[in-house]
């Protein structure tokens, strides 16, 4: 599996467009090794310190090195996501239904080859948002006395009592103009 994952990571990193990784790279100002945790043949640089295609290539391979010799599925680190699919795990998935249909004369699955898939994104910028906090129904229109009355508890809350006199005066007027 060495030579093989070898062959994989040397594909990947010749088929990467280094000159807009750099480019990007070199907009937003990232460093090389900016994930949580700590990853073997990953070191630490920050821009400042003068960061080079060659550094973010080896970045990478390390990474990918770690994600294939380890044969973890999924790894984001710093600016990279990598998915990694193994094939001896599809294999074994294959293997336990052509069991169950051994008694079946046709082999509908026949003699499939599986090879491994490593797919790397370079996403110098992304968002998370969990939509269960999110509600669909639109705002309510909020009024001038509304927003004062909110002004007036913040006041209140910040022990800014003078802020709050005046807040509850412009109210009592807004009440009296009615």
């Amino acid at each position: 599996m060495k030579k093989e994952a070898d062959k994989v990571i040397d594909k990947v990193i010749s088929g990467m467009d280094w000159d807009v990784i750099f480019d990007v790279n070199k907009c937003f100002k990232h460093g090389v090794g900016d994930g949580v945790s700590v990853i073997p043949g990953v070191k630490r640089k920050a821009f400042a310190d003068g960061i080079t295609k060659n550094d973010l290539k080896n970045e990478l391979k390390s990474l990918l090195k770690y994600v294939i010799e380890n044969n973890i599925p999924e790894l984001i680190y710093g600016y990279w996501m990598i998915f990694w699919d193994n094939p001896l795990w599809t294999e074994e998935y294959l293997n336990e239904i052509r069991e169950e249909m051994e008694e079946d004369s046709d082999d509908i699955i026949g003699d499939i080859i599986l090879d491994p898939t490593l797919e790397v994104i370079y996403s110098p910028q992304r968002m998370y948002l969990i939509a269960n906090n999110i509600k669909n129904q639109p705002e309510a229109e909020t009024t001038e006395s509304d927003t004062l009355d909110g002004m007036l508890k913040k006041a209140l809350s910040d022990e800014k009592f003078e802020l709050a006199a005046k807040i509850r005066d412009v109210i009592n007027i807004q009440k009296n103009q009615k």
